[in-house]
């Protein structure tokens, strides 16, 4: 397999900037969820069945996130995990 340039993942091609653009809108997203539901970001990492200290990193857009905790994020948030990708206008 051939590098590819600019990727942070050879095998799947993605490019860096699509990864951070993308975890800036979980995050985002999530703090806007947390912040309509009034809840602390240890209320929310209750809700969600997650460490805080995983929360506030989720928050900042800081960690890579596994298939299962967005599961979790989107059940303690009572929405589909689809809204934690969707770009809203600024």
């Amino acid at each position: 397999m051939v590098p590819i340039s600019g990727c942070c993942y050879v095998f799947y091609g993605v490019p860096r900037q699509s990864i951070g653009r993308i975890q800036g809108v979980l995050a985002r997203n999530v703090r806007l969820l947390r912040e309509q539901a009034g809840w602390t970001q240890e209320q929310a990492a209750d809700a969600a069945n997650i460490a805080a200290r995983h929360y506030q990193k989720i928050e900042a857009g800081t960690v890579n996130l596994t298939l299962a905790t967005l599961a979790r994020l989107a059940n303690g948030f009572k929405v589909e995990v689809k809204r934690l990708f969707e770009e809203r206008g600024a």
